[in-house]
């Protein structure tokens, strides 16, 4: 496993939607740490210290977070709420995790090769968004990729088709349908020919 980055984050005194709105004012995040057996703690972290770091180390990476200069606590973003006009980050939930023991978390689903399919004339429809896996917290990638360039007919793509990162496991029904692949419909030239003719002028 690669080396964790380190996110700093502040303990909140004061915790209500005006203090809050202060924060974000200020370039912080509202967030929430939880740890496992103990009540979660209301803290703030930096929003672009948080964007940069998402975008160098992925939406489910592992960091070090430094809270009160202690730097014990491994945990990941486990869910991020955003303003739903602007799409401005407005809170942050972390997560304290172990290296050995498991996590549930649900993955989005990114297509490779598309663009093969169009010479096909096929084309593929999500069935779900995201997929629920379970694993390691150091073995939890971004998203799952499902490359559907060899493709060739119009067919179902399940859960057990799906090739999965080593030491993660799907908590889906194998036979449950994550792509479709259909076929292009298109349009014939004699449309025009069907369409009701125009009355003449009398």
């Amino acid at each position: 496993m690669s080396e964790l980055g380190t996110l700093n984050i502040e303990k909140r005194t004061t915790v209500n939607s005006r203090a809050s709105k202060q924060l974000r004012k200020n370039g912080y995040v509202p967030a929430s740490l939880s740890c496992k057996g103990k009540e979660s703690i209301s803290v703030s972290v930096k929003t672009d210290e948080l964007k940069r770091s998402l975008a160098s180390y992925g939406r489910n990476a592992l960091f070090k977070l430094s809270l009160e200069n202690d730097n014990s606590i491994t945990g990941m973003v486990k869910e991020i709420q955003y303003s739903p006009i602007k799409g401005e980050m407005m809170h942050v939930d972390f997560q304290q995790v172990s290296l050995n023991e498991e996590i549930r978390v649900d993955l989005s689903i990114r297509l490779k090769g598309v663009e093969t399919l169009e010479f096909k004339k096929l084309m593929a429809l999500p069935q779900m968004d995201v997929i629920r896996v379970k694993g390691l917290p150091q073995d939890i990638p971004d998203d799952i990729v499902i490359d559907v360039s060899n493709v060739k007919r119009v067919e179902n793509i399940n859960v057990a088709h799906v090739e999965f990162p080593k030491g993660i496991v799907p908590e889906l029904d194998p036979e449950q349908c994550v792509i479709s692949i259909v076929e292009v419909k298109r349009q014939g030239h004699d449309d025009e020919e069907n369409e009701p003719a125009e009355e003449e002028n009398i």
